[in-house]
């Protein structure tokens, strides 16, 4: 399993995954160099079972609820993605049904949802997903036959997906630079400039209470974004006439980010205390907000367990947990948002 330093003194790892059953080439450059943004891809583990945490049993009733009957696409789009971090077959007919939305996004996440489930009865449901109108829900649907037939065999996945060994950046310190300040329309070069992303709602939708993580999960894709060249970054509602202006006269693409932290896991185990943290972007477009790329990543942050301390130490392993599953979904983002960009 790779790993990389999160600047935590060499106390604790993360190990890092994309959850993603290919790992493409990114169409837009980083500004920094290759060697500090090196992440480890691999598929996640079908099955997982929390410990501690997890969905309560009474808590997929008002899941599947909100699936059926919540009238905003993107709440369902968020209730498809918990239903699949149940690990609960039980919840695979209702994701199935789900696969039917007339929201291409409330599709695909269903899609995502059941490859996570790993439950073979949802094969035949998501091939005929394979001949959606929708590129991105077609595109999921492979993806999600392919984790369920992996998971079936019971072996690992191979080639490209197979994980990766990543060693730390040498002398310590993060893997990405501390960019933390979105830029200001005035300050923006851009005939530099080929994509706008507007960043909308960032949440923390699990069941770790910590009022820090959805600060944390912002900020982090934020810096995430900024290190792409050629990508103009704003708060939702930034925007000032000067950046419509500039949009609308070099006909760029404007798109819109929204994220979610679904799942946090705690797991003890001979001393040693992992936290597991599992989150989910969504790229759509702006004004009209129809889907265009989704983004998932999780990643782990362990340390031996601390005496007298325990709550204090599980926030901050949840901090960095969240911070290596944000840099292991945004490394696809360049190739997200260039494609999206073309349609």
């Amino acid at each position: 399993m790779g790993r990389f330093d999160v600047n935590t003194g060499g106390l604790s790892t993360v190990r890092g995954h994309r959850m993603s059953d290919r790992r493409r080439q990114l169409g837009l450059r980083a500004s920094v160099s290759s060697a500090f943004i090196a992440l480890a891809c691999a598929l996640v583990p079908v099955g997982l079972v929390p410990v501690g945490l997890g969905v309560a049993q009474s808590d997929h009733s008002t899941m599947v609820r909100v699936l059926r009957r919540s009238p905003d696409f993107r709440a369902r789009v968020r209730a498809a993605l918990a239903l699949g971090s149940t690990n609960d077959h039980a919840v695979t007919r209702h994701l199935v049904r789900a696969l039917r939305d007339e929201n291409p996004a409330v599709r695909a996440a269903s899609a995502t949802a059941l490859g996570r489930l790993g439950d073979p009865a949802a094969l035949d449901a998501l091939r005929r997903l394979e001949r959606d109108e929708e590129r991105v829900v077609r595109d999921e649907a492979r993806q999600a036959i392919r984790r369920i037939e992996v998971a079936s065999r019971g072996s690992a996945p191979s080639g490209p997906s197979a994980p990766a060994r990543v060693s730390p950046r040498r002398g310590g310190g993060d893997a990405y630079p501390a960019i933390s300040v979105i830029p200001r329309a005035r300050d923006i070069y851009w005939p530099r400039i080929r994509y706008v992303v507007v960043l909308g709602d960032m949440q923390n939708r699990s069941n770790f209470r910590d009022d820090s993580l959805a600060q944390v999960l912002q900020q982090e894709v934020s810096r995430n974004l900024l290190v792409l060249r050629g990508v103009a970054v704003f708060q939702d509602g930034q925007l000032d006439a000067n950046a419509q202006r500039q949009i609308a006269r070099r006909s760029m693409p404007k798109l819109r980010l929204e994220g979610s932290l679904n799942r946090v896991e705690r797991r003890r185990q001979r001393r040693q205390l992992t936290i597991r943290c599992e989150v989910s972007l969504m790229l759509m477009d702006e004004p009209e907000r129809n889907l265009r790329g989704m983004l998932q990543g999780a990643a782990e942050g362990s340390q031996p367990q601390r005496r007298g301390a325990r709550q204090q130490q599980e926030s901050t392993l949840a901090r960095q947990a969240l911070t290596g599953a944000v840099r292991g979904a945004m490394s696809g983002a360049a190739q997200a948002i260039s494609n999206a960009g073309r349609r």
